[in-house]
């Protein structure tokens, strides 16, 4: 065994006469280094987007939202909160009223989705807080002269406020006039800005208190739903089925997972062809792997045939270019892995490239190292070369040494 190891590393030096030999060596190496690093690179880059895409939404909303099937107010929703909160695995409940309204500045005016919320129940079941850039998100619970609101980054940009300006919310559900309905308006005070890395939150979303929201909005104690936080996010489906279960007829609970099912789905189905896609790139190289042995059965003709002479099996010349496949098939994976991580590590902690916001809903190359990558395309590289080259092997296996040594 020790014998066709050594003798499988010497057949990759050609003879100085044979250059050809050596270029597909390094040909072979080189194609499946590409290979190796390409594919890991951008299955991580994919697993990065996802997860930070996962993150982003589970920090702007909750795992689970509760509504009544009419979309009607919910007037007991303090009896509707203890119900929810004593559920097992429930972390968190935050009851919500959600609207939308106009908001104008002195410069601009913009559609908001506004979401009352009672700050402190917010902030336990959802990561708003370490969004923030400018301002506490507490401070929507200070009752001054003016009730306080924060926007999305984007939104306050458009709006050209910053924490202590003045906006005023303007509302299409008024009180009825001689001239029909007048729009209900009133002054807010920003209180600070939040970057979530998502455009579809930062330029569309505002949150105010409960209070605030229920007194512009002409409603008595009611709220619109819930948001629940589960013990872990990955309980979300069964404890939405169970809060259905335990509230009834007309509730119904929504997962994080339903809500952006078609999203991620998409995420999946695209991870799994860019796998199918890159694994031919390995595939196209081990072809050179197929040449290489090829040209190595020529080139060692007279070695083989003495071997054969000599006693030697035919296992164990199939054996000794089989190694030699692995091991340019093992040289070219490790140095794909070494790149591949190099890469993810400079693209991971550096912002090299800068992606537009509003389009893929992050300004940079969301890149996580998973370790499960590195493993599966490392068993994927060495069984694709080593398939490469059983042909070959076999063939320079069947060689008779008689009629090569005639050859020669």
């Amino acid at each position: 065994m020790k014998t066709e190891n050594l003798i499988a590393t010497r057949y990759l030096r050609s003879r100085r006469k044979n250059r050809i030999f050596s270029f597909i060596s390094t040909i072979s190496v080189i194609g499946i280094m590409v290979g190796v690093a390409t594919l890991i690179i951008v299955l991580n880059v994919m697993i990065g987007f996802s997860d930070n895409l996962q993150n982003k939404i589970l920090g702007a909303n909750a795992h689970i939202i509760v509504n009544r099937l009419d979309a009607a107010p919910i007037s007991d929703w303090q009896l509707v909160d203890a119900k929810i909160r004593v559920t097992d695995k429930v972390a968190g409940v935050s009851p919500f009223v959600l609207s939308q309204v106009l908001v104008t500045s002195q410069n601009n005016v913009s559609g908001v989705i506004i979401r009352g919320v009672i700050p402190e129940k917010e902030l336990g079941v959802t990561s708003i807080e370490k969004f923030m850039k400018d301002g506490e998100f507490m401070d929507i619970a200070d009752k001054g002269e003016k009730p306080k609101i924060v926007l999305g980054k984007e939104l306050a940009h458009s709006l050209a406020v910053s924490a202590g300006d003045d906006v005023v919310m303007v509302s299409p559900f008024g009180r009825k006039g001689p001239f029909g309905m007048v729009p209900k308006m009133k002054h807010f005070e920003v209180a600070g800005w939040f970057d979530m890395g998502m455009y579809e939150y930062n330029s569309s979303l505002g949150y105010i208190s409960l209070e605030a929201a229920q007194e512009f909005f002409g409603m008595t104690d009611v709220v619109s739903g819930f948001s629940v936080k589960a013990d872990n996010f990955s309980n979300a489906i069964p404890l939405a089925k169970k809060i259905e279960e335990e509230l009834g007829f007309p509730y119904w609970s929504r997962d994080w997972i339903s809500m952006n099912g078609s999203l991620f789905s998409a995420l999946k189905l695209e991870k799994i062809a860019m796998f199918i896609i890159l694994t031919l790139i390995i595939i196209v190289a081990s072809f050179n792997v197929v040449s290489m042995i090829t040209v190595s059965v020529k080139d060692k003709k007279r070695d083989i045939a003495i071997l054969r002479a000599m006693g030697a099996p035919e296992k164990s010349i199939y054996r000794i270019f089989i190694r030699q496949g692995l091991v340019v098939g093992f040289v070219g994976t490790a140095l794909g892995n070494v790149i591949g991580y190099t890469i993810c590590f400079v693209l991971k902690n550096y912002k090299l490239i800068s992606l537009p916001e509003d389009v893929y809903f992050m300004d940079r190359i969301p890149v996580k190292i998973e370790p499960s990558v590195f493993i599966v395309v490392t068993v994927c590289a060495l069984v694709i070369t080593y398939v490469a080259g059983l042909f070959p092997a076999r063939q320079s296996a069947k060689l008779d040494p008689i009629e090569a040594l005639r050859r020669d």
